[in-house]
Parts: C-alpha cells; sequence; structure tokens
C-alpha cells in the first residue's frame, strides 16, 4: 500500500488561506471611500486667448487643485456640507465652512445614503498642504 503525505495537501490549504486573507484585506480597503476634486469653485486660472476670428477671449477654467482648498485644519481635514447629489456623474457639490463650493466625484458605494445637507468631511493628502 503506498504511502501518501500530506504535505501537498496542507501547501494547498496554506496558499488557499493566504489568498483568503489578501482578498479580505483588499476589499476592507476598496470600501474605504474616497474622492477625486473635479473642481474648486472660487479658485480659477485666467486665460486670453483668441477665436478663430482674432477676437480676444477671456476663458476661465475652475481649479482642480487641492492646494487651493480654504479651511482646512492642521491634519488637513475639511467640513463641508453637501448640497447637491448628481447620482448618474456619481458627482457632489460640497460648500465648506469657508463658503467655498467643491465638485466631488465619488464612487456609487460612497453615493449611498448621502442626502443633501449631511454633512461631510474630507482630508487633503498631506503632499498638497
Amino acid at each position: 500500500m503506498p504511502h501518501y503525505s500530506s504535505r501537498p495537501f496542507v501547501l494547498t490549504m496554506g496558499v488557499l488561506w493566504v489568498t483568503m486573507a489578501l482578498v479580505g484585506a483588499r476589499s476592507d480597503a476598496a470600501s474605504e471611500p474616497s474622492a477625486t476634486i473635479v473642481s474648486v469653485e472660487g479658485a480659477a486660472t485666467t486665460y486670453y486667448s483668441r477665436d478663430r476670428h482674432g477676437q480676444s477671449v477671456t476663458v476661465q477654467v475652475p481649479s482642480q487643485s487641492a492646494a487651493d482648498i480654504k479651511g482646512r485644519d492642521a491634519q488637513g481635514n475639511v467640513q463641508a456640507t453637501v448640497t447637491a447629489i448628481d447620482t448618474t456623474t456619481n458627482l457632489v457639490k460640497v460648500r465648506t465652512a469657508e463658503g467655498q463650493t467643491i465638485v466631488l466625484s465619488l464612487s456609487p458605494a460612497s453615493l449611498r445614503g448621502l442626502q443633501i445637507g449631511d454633512s461631510l468631511t474630507f482630508t487633503v493628502p498631506r503632499s498638497f498642504r
């Protein structure tokens, strides 16, 4: 009668356990909400250009820079109130305590349960302060 080693079974179970642990950790990180700045109203860059007929045209482009966000605390947290939600584009407008309007793009999962008038706190990464 041949002797079968349990080593392949133990190795397979170990790999399966490590894989499940990694997938679980990735799921937890993915569930952490994040936002992308679409625009920071009240902070804009002005460009002067000419149209195809040579006429002067002034174009103001809203800022998309986290550096233009006012009212951050020492940790980079910004307190804001939700003023508009567009579930078709996943965009949320918030107004900060400084009166600045910021448009954020959120994941559909982050939008669930969010309502106009809700308080929202987001953190500006340290590299933008």
